[in-house]
């Protein structure tokens, strides 16, 4: 909790300090630095470095860039962009996700009773991941509310310094091995009628995706994976006050490699289980988020502070239908920074079924 309160004075200072632009998210163009200790459950203490964009276009929805980069304690590194822009009077979205890293990591196995039992360890869970992401979503507007797109996802994994018991697991080794390249293209239908998309106070989201992965492009595996995702936010009482929630499901089929099952645990779902140790054919989860932004006058630098707290659960399943005998819980609590118009920074911890997390990230998880 030391480096979120010293990460908060840095954000604060900067934004005092003056971001470029109004702080009112009325400006063409803000841009605001961060440069400060962080942590994850993945990379423990790490410093982190980047910054936040944004603009606008065209009486369209507030545009968005975050970066990051950070090295970590534990010798890893990482890099992030998060693109989420509006066009043509939002007729046209692009949005898209990059993320590299190369770190210190484990692998607990497929399913929910090693993700709970299997004991973490340098025999038993340790390997060294690089891994990279590129994930474009272009969507076009259909009728009021409703976009049309087409995905892209390219994803790869190497995993070095096998330990033992990574080596030796089954799925591990029937489903890639130590070098999986992913190249999928894919269909998205969805329907927003969300106020600001980046962090609405109403409206709601239904979207599914589907994917298909093959030799094109360089992909060395074949699959397909399919998402369906529900969201709806509403405000309570004030502005600034606003309650939302979330069902979302993913299954996949085919030759589905062991680093591209459907995970629970990661900083946009229960924040309460380190990111990779829950994985399988499908998942589903449920979440309730209060967000609240305290009423300081708006000419005040505190009003830029607000918190957050949520509920859930999740499940996996060996099918496409997952096993809700078998929950995964979460309770959190987190801190908010808005740094630009809607755009925030965020503290997150949470606990879970003999589990806890924190995360800083840039935008709000769902």
């Amino acid at each position: 909790m030391g480096s979120s309160a010293l990460l908060l004075l840095c954000l604060l200072h900067s934004l005092d300090g003056g971001a470029t632009g109004s702080t009112d998210g009325g400006a063409e163009l803000e841009v605001t630095p961060v440069v400060a200790p962080a942590y994850s459950p993945e990379l423990s203490f790490f410093i982190v470095g980047g910054g936040v964009a944004s603009w606008t276009a065209q009486q369209a929805p507030r545009s968005s860039l975050a970066v990051v980069a950070g090295v970590s304690t534990t010798g890893g590194f990482l890099s992030q962009a998060r693109l989420t822009s509006y066009w043509m009077e939002d007729r046209v979205r692009l949005s898209a996700f990059v993320d590299v890293r190369d770190q210190p990591d484990h692998y607990f196995g497929r399913g929910f009773e090693n993700g709970l039992h299997r004991p973490q360890g340098d025999a038993t869970t340790s390997y060294r991941r690089l891994a990279w992401m590129v994930s474009p979503l272009l969507q076009v507007l259909m009728r009021p509310h409703l976009f049309f797109g087409s995905v892209m996802d390219f994803t790869g994994t190497r995993a070095r310094q096998l330990s033992i018991g990574v080596e030796g697991d089954p799925d591990f080794q029937a489903r890639g091995g130590a070098s999986v390249t992913n190249s999928g293209l894919g269909l998205s239908l969805t329907w927003d009628s969300r106020d600001v998309p980046v962090n609405p106070r109403e409206g709601l989201l239904l979207s599914a995706q589907w994917l298909a992965y093959g030799s094109w492009f360089g992909g060395t595996t074949r699959w397909q994976s399919l998402s369906l995702d529900y969201r709806h936010t509403v405000t309570l009482f004030r502005e600034g006050s606003t309650l939302s929630w979330q069902l979302k499901y993913r299954t996949t089929w085919g030759e589905v490699p062991w680093s591209d099952l459907s995970q629970l645990g990661t900083p946009w779902d229960l924040r309460a289980y380190r990111w990779g140790r829950y994985r399988d054919v499908s998942s589903a989860f449920a979440l309730v988020e209060y967000r609240f932004m305290f009423p300081f006058p708006k000419e005040t630098i505190w009003s830029r502070l607000g918190m957050a707290a949520w509920v859930g659960v999740g499940a996996l399943g060996e099918t496409a239908l997952p096993d809700v005998t078998k929950p995964l819980p979460a309770v959190g609590l987190g801190l908010r920074v808005r740094v630009q118009g809607r755009v925030t920074v965020r503290f997150d911890f949470g606990v879970g079924r003999e589990s806890y997390a924190f995360y800083f990230q840039f935008l709000e998880a769902f």
